[in-house]
């Protein structure tokens, strides 16, 4: 049986995230302020885990400010 956390479709984006972020800003307050307008109540949200649904231009606006692409796939 599949738990909460198995069916966690963000948990290899919030990893690469929390990985990137401090490789290119000094904090995740500079990269919502200065890159993506995103608030960084939204980015608390997504990378404790406490909200795993968010829109795809969310998601695409931090790839985008971290200088990735937005890649989704099916397995």
């Amino acid at each position: 049986m599949a738990t909460k956390k198995d069916k966690d479709p963000l948990k290899e984006f919030r990893e690469q995230v929390r990985e990137l972020v401090p490789q290119k800003y000094e904090s995740i307050d500079d990269f919502c302020l200065n890159e993506t307008g995103i608030p960084k109540s939204t980015m608390s949200r997504l990378l404790s885990g406490k909200r795993t649904e968010f829109r795809f231009a969310t998601l695409q606006k931090i790839a985008e400010g971290l200088g990735k692409k937005l890649v989704i796939r099916l397995e």
